[in-house]
């Protein structure tokens, strides 16, 4: 679960970082396209050449990766920081949905257990701040599905490929999907300033949240069952709201104490054999 929780760790910086650029008007489409080409050159240097592409697997995993960074990033534009990380928590029971389908992994009593303490505490953490726009929440509801089904239905690939590979083909089959929506973005008049803090939040959604987060995701499914690797997930509001503390000044309460034991424990009943 290492990597799995290394992923979630960064991605809980990513809707605190996400709402910063927001605020310094850098709009969706063009912060998720400038997100994924500067992800994209990181895993090419760090893989040393083109990977393999030509192949329609890699090719709807390039869509669902598109389609996954668009819907989260209009999500968390319309309904907020909060509300993403929690709603986006939907992802572990939609992996322990679909690993059945799709691998033939058997969900454990034990993992719908920890992943229900998980997102139980994920709630707490949130509390009422979580509440944004209804159509926001569906599409961050909507980006839990395309993660889920990209962890799934990449898994047999980076299982016998390798987790590198497999991440880096899809980012570059997704990488056009989302400079056409950015141009269409602009084309609509939509303004970009973009300043020094705007510069330094695509810096690190780029290589944090996107190149070395898609990466550590998809090696923790590597090494063990999706439903498993999913559960670390949980600690993603964990590390937002504990970001949003001396960022956005946000206090310190009991309800993220008491939410923060809970996923913990869910992580532990869900990892039990």
């Amino acid at each position: 679960m290492i990597w799995s929780a290394l992923a979630a760790t960064l991605w809980g910086g990513l809707y605190v970082v996400s709402q910063l650029a927001f605020q310094s008007h850098f709009p969706p489409a063009t912060l998720s396209a400038a997100r994924l080409l500067i992800g994209v050159l990181a895993l090419l240097v760090a893989l040393r050449r083109l990977p393999a592409l030509w192949e329609r697997r890699l090719a709807l995993l390039g869509a669902l990766v598109a389609a996954t960074v668009l819907v989260q990033s209009f999500g968390t534009y319309l309904s907020g920081g909060a509300a993403g990380s929690l709603l986006t928590l939907m992802t572990p029971p939609f992996v322990a949905l679909l690993a059945p389908i799709a691998l033939g992994e058997r969900t454990r009593p034990t993992q719908w257990a920890g992943i229900a303490l998980g997102i139980g505490g994920a709630a707490l953490v949130i509390g009422p701040a979580g509440a944004g726009s209804p159509f926001g929440d569906v599409l961050l509801v909507s980006a839990s599905l395309f993660w889920a089904l990209f962890t799934v239905l990449g898994a047999r690939l980076v299982r016998s490929r390798g987790s590198l590979q497999v991440t880096a083909a899809a980012c570059v089959w997704a990488l056009p999907i989302l400079i056409v929506a950015s141009g269409l973005e602009l084309a609509l008049g939509t303004e970009i300033r973009l300043s020094g803090g705007a510069v330094l939040d695509i810096l690190y959604l780029g290589l944090g949240a996107t190149a070395l987060g898609w990466w550590a995701w998809y090696r923790g499914v590597e090494r063990a069952p999706a439903a498993s690797a999913a559960v670390p997930f949980l600690l993603q509001p964990i590390v937002g709201v504990g970001l949003s503390i001396p960022i956005f000044h946000a206090s310190l309460t009991i309800p993220f104490l008491a939410g923060s034991v809970l996923v913990a424990s869910g992580m532990l009943v869900a990892s039990r054999r």
